[in-house]
């Protein structure tokens, strides 16, 4: 397994809201492949979940390689770039992950989804971070 970059602290409280990431893959041809996807952060390593068998989930079997885009909704100006690896693939079988993530972007504790419908947990290792606040916005 690669060793984690970290994540500057001053970005983490960012990580820890409700905003969406950005998840970039790339198809077997070359071509890139963008996703805006719910996420968690565990400190060290930034985790997704997909239904099992979608498009990202075949390309990530293949190509583990990501990059990641986060922005601020509220300053345009800030940002983090992440590109590293998919280092895990879990069988969400009990649905814990994604639950999580619907009460993190929803409010709600149970994500909505038939229950026939298999959900994967891919945790990504950062091994490349690039993080940006160009201005502060004005204060409220």
């Amino acid at each position: 397994m690669p060793t984690p970059q970290p994540i500057p602290e001053a970005f983490h409280e960012l990580l820890a809201r409700p905003v969406l990431m950005s998840l970039a893959t790339t198809l077997a041809d070359g071509t890139i492949q963008l996703t805006p996807v719910w996420f968690n952060f565990d400190g060290t390593y930034i985790y997704f979940n997909s239904e099992k068998d979608r498009l990202k989930h075949r390309i990530i079997r293949q190509r583990p390689k990501v990059s990641l885009l986060i922005l601020d909704p509220d300053n345009k100006a800030r940002w983090l770039a992440v590109r590293g690896s998919v280092v895990e693939m879990t069988d969400d079988v009990n649905r814990e992950h994604a639950n999580a993530l619907t009460m993190k972007y929803m409010g709600v504790p149970q994500f909505g989804a038939p229950p026939e419908e298999l959900r994967v947990c891919f945790k990504i290792c950062p091994e490349h971070v690039s993080a940006a606040e160009l201005y502060a916005p004005p204060s409220k």
